[in-house]
């Protein structure tokens, strides 16, 4: 009989607490926040603070189970975080962000930018070796290549207007993963490329072709230039906010080590892109921002940039850059 009634106490004391471990665990009746997240890249040098955080174990080091989702596409990103087969993207196109989120509101935020500037390299016109083009108003009637999707192919409009050629009637975009751009590039395919890093670094490095444009985004859109950007799906953020802020200071730390030591970062690359060694010492290592360091300037500069989708009738109206911005309001 005494050991019945020791057995029913000892239930008893599991049962209450575990009753008050959920619910001391539970917010307003929500369930236990997830620990495992999953981040979109494209396999651009842009992708580093999740390569670096990844492979020193800072994800771990913060309670998370982080699992890498690699695409090849920029539109590709905006719809698998829409979609929420992935909750965060460490590389999106930030035009396509945009655009996404002005015509269907309320999916998406921005918590960091990526991109270059007049001294940093993040991207190139090149041209094949031996080719006798030597600027943009030579392409007319050639073919150029870009990444897939809306946001290159309206900044590539944008560049060849500038420059008296009308894209589709000029010229031909041809739209290319990463992974193809330099083969095409060297065969014949395309006579152009609109290349981001590491692509521009790979096609000089094998002699497959020649820069004639440096930075040409900065040069035609803007200084500097945020054409890549760290994205949080809102759902995921409303529903997981100490998960978030998890995420993001993870994102932090990485960033803050790339930026003050981005020779010693640089090794990350390996594995995550298609860079030798010998490439990885040679790339250009994109600037990097955590929303909490954006500057007046930064945001400008994202305006101006926005204001291009505007003019070439992508979106109606205006797409505004502040809305978009993280924390979620």
């Amino acid at each position: 009989m005494q050991n019945k009634f020791i057995v029913s106490l000892v239930i008893a004391v599991l049962v209450v607490g575990g009753v008050w471990y959920f619910a001391s665990n539970r917010q307003a009746g929500k369930p236990l926040e997830t620990t495992k997240i999953k981040v979109a890249d494209l396999p651009i040098v842009q992708g580093l603070p999740l390569y670096l955080a990844i492979e020193k174990g800072y994800f771990k080091d913060a309670g998370l189970d982080v699992e890498r989702v690699k695409f090849d596409a920029p539109n590709q990103i905006i719809d698998s975080l829409i979609s929420g087969q992935v909750d965060f993207a460490i590389d999106a196109a930030t035009g396509i962000t945009g655009i996404a989120e002005t015509k269907n509101p309320d999916h998406l935020r921005i918590f960091m930018l990526t991109g270059g500037d007049d001294k940093v390299s993040n991207d190139s016109i090149l041209v094949k070796n031996g080719s006798a083009i030597k600027s943009i108003s030579e392409l007319k009637g050639k073919k150029l290549g870009i990444l897939p999707g809306i946001q290159w192919r309206t900044i590539a409009q944008h560049i060849l207007a500038q420059n008296n050629l009308v894209a589709d009637k000029d010229i031909v975009l041809v739209e290319l993963a990463p992974g193809l751009q330099a083969q095409a590039l060297g065969t014949g395919q395309i006579d152009a490329l609109l290349g981001v890093e590491p692509v521009p670094t790979i096609v000089k490095a094998n002699n497959i072709g020649k820069e004639i444009v440096a930075i040409p985004t900065v040069q035609y859109v803007s200084n500097p230039f945020y054409g890549g950007a760290g994205v949080v799906g809102l759902q995921f953020a409303k529903q997981n906010p100490n998960t978030t802020s998890k995420v993001l200071e993870v994102f932090n730390r990485a960033i803050k080590e790339i930026n003050q030591n981005p020779d010693g970062a640089r090794q990350y690359l390996k594995n995550y892109t298609p860079l030798t060694d010998n490439l990885i010492a040679q790339v250009p290592i994109s600037l990097f921002k955590m929303y909490g360091n954006f500057t007046s300037s930064d945001t400008s500069a994202v305006q101006k940039f926005y204001d291009i989708f505007s003019n070439f009738k992508v979106v109606d109206g205006k797409m505004d850059f502040q809305k978009l911005l993280y924390p979620p309001k």
